[in-house]
């Protein structure tokens, strides 16, 4: 069940689970390959095999952390580690912070495209990791889409 304005009204760790799901604007740039070195971390516009790039979606989201080795199942507990390469306009992030959604989020439109209409999701801008070469990742480092 979801409650009026949760994003608003309640902590992360005050929100339950049909909450925490809904609040995610299916951008999908947490599903970005991203590559390390040393300290730093560079985001490619490589996009995990398990996500469907016509809609954002994981193909296997309940089994997701099983499928691929690397990825994040985000928690209260794990965000503040994971802040450093969230996308600024991550709902998760900007709750944590206080701070507003983006008016193109779907809990403020009630339209799920309009986080793809608004340009701000990885939708036609990647490629799916199957499709590269692990040799010519590098060639794939991009800026943050949508910035």
């Amino acid at each position: 069940m979801l409650r009026d304005k949760f994003w608003e009204n309640y902590t992360l760790g005050e929100l339950n689970s049909s909450e925490w799901d809904a609040l995610c604007d299916g951008c999908g740039k947490c599903c970005l390959l991203k590559l390390e070195d040393k300290d730093q971390i560079y985001l490619t516009n490589i996009a995990c095999a398990q996500i469907d790039l016509r809609n954002c979606r994981c193909r296997n989201y309940e089994k997701r952390t099983e499928l691929v080795k690397n990825c994040v199942s985000l928690t209260e507990e794990n965000l503040k580690i994971n802040l450093k390469w969230l996308p600024y306009t991550c709902s998760y992030k900007l709750v944590s912070e206080k701070k507003p959604l983006p008016p193109w989020h779907h809990l403020i439109t009630k339209d799920r495209e309009t986080v793809h209409q608004a340009g701000f999701s990885i939708k036609k801008n990647c490629i799916h990791e199957t499709k590269v070469e692990e040799k010519n990742m590098r060639s794939y480092l991009i800026a943050e889409i949508g910035t």
